[in-house]
């Protein structure tokens, strides 16, 4: 079957978009991408994938988009963009990532003069998500971009597609509940999960160095911001160290320019002197030697409709690390943890602490909930095993397609 792809994005850095083309591409489909290729970056080919890429700047892009709501040359343009790629390539469906995308796709199938089915991929809770963002907020920008738009369009938005894929049954039950006009059978769940081969052992690049002997190392992976809990974890370790508690907090990731000030004045403040290392990027490909020196991970997300709408990646790569996890009690994350028996959940800061504590005075403890989710990982929560949801979608396409042929 002949596959479109379209992601307003550079596709080499996209591991979702990827996985899911490895699985068309395991299952025999010949794939076509449409994609940005931003200026001054050269992104090697990929083996098995036919992609075509629009060249532009990334401030050009930005710019472009950030007046979507206003203006919507980004929309326009992406129209005119699929229409060609689908008269260049002839696929036989497209499959395009994210909400925002989906109007700008169902007019490109409609200027091309073709009738192919449109699967919508919701990466996150975008009309939520998009309120948090730094480039919407104060006055003028909000004015400008109006986020808030993007409740009011959602239900015209997936009305475009004839399936739409989510992270999880939360997700969708979500979207249900507030169109209940939409059919359950169109939605397809496949969560952000692992390819069990993406992380091997390997050496710290950069040496941790400062913690005590015989501390108990909580790493964070990820983009470090207030939205995702960061300094709840700070308050609680700021506590323990009142206490002596012996434990320290590795924090790996970029920092959210409006957050930047608070994180750096908070980690070098008295009370957590020797507590905090941090880390402003690594490689994937270096993630698990950085797990392999910790003994606990963890995902302060804070609760609300982004966060409830999937599992984090961090966290299917936390469990294939092998290390027991501490999170919030967002939905889907703490269905996860439970039902696998891989880590601890807490609902507020003393909860935190305490399971903090409780995991830092058991090394068996750690030791069973890690191997838990690595095994749960390993047998279910991976991209060959929930990938195979995305392969039947496909399938089911095109029973359909040559029925009506």
């Amino acid at each position: 079957m002949k596959t479109g792809i379209v992601v307003d994005n550079e596709l080499n850095n996209d591991k979702r978009v990827l996985r899911e083309t490895g699985i068309l591409r395991d299952a025999g489909h010949e794939i076509f991408v449409l994609c940005f290729g931003f200026k001054g970056e050269m992104m090697p080919a990929i083996n098995g994938l036919n992609i075509t890429r629009i060249s532009i700047s990334k401030r050009i892009k930005n710019i472009l988009f950030f007046f979507l709501n206003l203006i919507p040359v980004y929309e326009w343009m992406w129209s005119g963009a699929i229409r060609r790629f689908i008269t260049a390539n002839n696929p036989e469906v497209l499959h395009v990532h994210d909400l925002y995308m989906s109007r700008a796709a169902y007019r490109g199938i409609r200027n091309s003069g073709k009738q192919i089915p449109l699967i919508l991929d919701l990466h996150e809770n975008y009309p939520y998500a998009v309120t948090t963002y730094n480039w919407t907020k104060g006055f003028f920008r909000s004015l400008l971009s109006r986020p808030e738009s993007w409740k009011k369009k959602e239900r015209e938005y997936l009305g475009y597609a004839d399936r739409i894929i989510v992270l999880s049954e939360d997700f969708r039950d979500a979207l249900l509940q507030q169109y209940p006009r939409l059919p359950k059978e169109s939605f397809t769940i496949l969560p952000n999960v692992p390819d069990p081969c993406q992380m091997a052992p390997g050496e710290v690049p950069v040496p941790v160095t400062g913690f005590e002997k015989g501390v108990t190392v909580v790493l964070y992976f990820g983009v470090v911001a207030e939205r995702r809990g960061i300094f709840d974890v700070l308050d609680v370790f700021s506590t323990l160290s009142g206490t002596n508690h012996p434990s320290a907090f590795l924090v790996i990731g970029p920092v959210d320019k409006k957050d930047r000030n608070l994180f750096f004045e908070r980690i070098a403040s008295e009370s957590l002197k020797g507590r905090v290392r941090y880390i402003p990027w690594i490689d994937m490909s270096e993630l698990q030697a950085y797990l392999d020196i910790a003994d606990i991970c963890i995902a302060p997300f804070h609760k609300n409709p982004q966060h409830e709408s999937g599992v984090a990646n961090k966290i299917f790569d936390y469990m294939l690390g092998g290390l027991p996890v501490i999170a919030s009690d967002c939905g889907p994350q703490k269905k996860l943890i439970e039902k696998c028996r891989c880590g601890m959940i807490y609902a507020n800061k003393e909860q935190m602490k305490e399971a903090i504590i409780t995991l830092s005075a058991d090394p068996a403890l750690r030791k069973e909930m890690g191997e838990n989710g690595k095994k749960a990982i390993l047998s279910e929560y991976n991209i060959t095993i929930k990938g195979k949801v995305l392969a039947d979608l496909y399938a089911g396409l095109k029973t359909v397609h040559e029925i009506n042929d």
